[in-house]
């Protein structure tokens, strides 16, 4: 007895040991509503065996506008997590009809624009806290994936802030489709003017950002993909100010399949497109100066001319007095 208790005893502390990955039983199935969550997610639960993670909704598509498929219903079926912000107009109705009612929920509700990094980590950080409750046993994995990944925020926006102020542009004047400002301000931009969706636009709203658009300090309209682009594109059509597209999601263009893709490829296109103003500006200013260079010595031609023709009636009354 004493040889079988001493052998159980030296087994405990092995047994207690178990690895993350070994705890879990059986495949995991984690379902968000959208990418930008499923990417958050993925980074959290990373080396995690087991897990399998997915999102609904097109990341090109607008959450509001979202039409539900066939195959979301089987999808969220089978979830055991479901993982939302809280204000999908169609999630209820997805999850009713799924018929599942053993699942655990994460709601990121009110924790603002996941656009700046700050708000990133929000989001980040509900989603670990909320993993750790449903999932005890990956606990230690949980934590050590979540501080690693919001160190690798806090470095890319170091870095992004550190580009916008090379390049020269920190306090360049916008106009920005709102779900885009609180991004494009953080990075030093001044946003003069937002605007709502465009289906939300009223006569009044788009003749405002108009004049807006035609002011001489403003550099750029900034749209955002998933709202609309056609709006933006014809502002700047009229008052010849850049148009730049970004994006809110992750995997909507090619090179932003994650959050920090996604925020690197949104910085360079607000570089990009300024850049573009300011070369277009210099080059339409560099031609009105040759344009008056030109007037100037045509207006000079004719005048030496007209004095030239004077000159010479002169001379000829002169001599037939003669």
């Amino acid at each position: 007895m004493l040889i079988l208790l001493a052998i159980l005893i030296l087994l405990l502390p092995s047994t207690l040991a178990t690895s993350d990955n070994e705890v879990v039983s059986g495949n995991i199935e984690i379902v968000c509503t959208n990418s930008i969550l499923a990417d958050f997610t993925v980074n959290v639960l990373k080396n995690v065996s087991d897990v399998t993670i997915e999102y609904i909704m097109p990341p090109g598509v607008c959450p509001a506008h979202f039409d539900v498929r066939p195959s979301d219903i089987s999808l969220i079926a089978s979830a055991d997590i479901v993982v939302s912000l809280g204000w999908e107009p169609w999630l209820a109705g997805l999850l009713n009809s799924s018929g599942n009612v053993g699942y655990s929920e994460i709601i990121c509700s009110g924790l603002g624009p996941w656009n700046i990094p700050n708000g990133a980590i929000k989001y980040v950080e509900k989603i670990s806290s909320e993993l750790t409750s449903i999932l005890p046993e990956l606990n230690n994995t949980i934590q050590q994936n979540t501080e690693e990944y919001i160190e690798a925020i806090n470095e890319t926006a170091e870095q992004l802030k550190t580009l916008v102020n090379a390049s020269g542009y920190i306090g360049k004047n916008v106009i920005c489709m709102q779900w885009q400002k609180s991004f494009v301000e953080w990075l030093g931009f001044n946003v003069t003017i937002s605007y709502a969706p465009p289906e939300r636009l009223s006569t009044q709203d788009m003749l405002n950002i108009s004049n807006v658009a035609k002011s001489k300090d403003v550099c750029a309209i900034i749209d955002n993909l998933q709202s609309g682009t056609d709006f933006g594109a014809n502002i700047a059509s009229e008052s010849g100010i850049s148009h730049i597209i970004l994006t809110n999601f992750p995997g909507a263009i090619p090179g932003t399949d994650t959050y920090i893709d996604m925020i690197k490829y949104n910085t360079n296109q607000l570089i990009s497109g300024i850049s573009s103003f300011e070369y277009k500006k210099g080059e339409i200013s560099n031609l009105l100066s040759q344009i008056s260079a030109v007037e100037f010595q045509r207006n000079l031609s004719i005048v030496a001319a007209a004095i030239l023709a004077l000159i010479a009636i002169i001379l000829a009354v002169l001599y037939k007095k003669k």
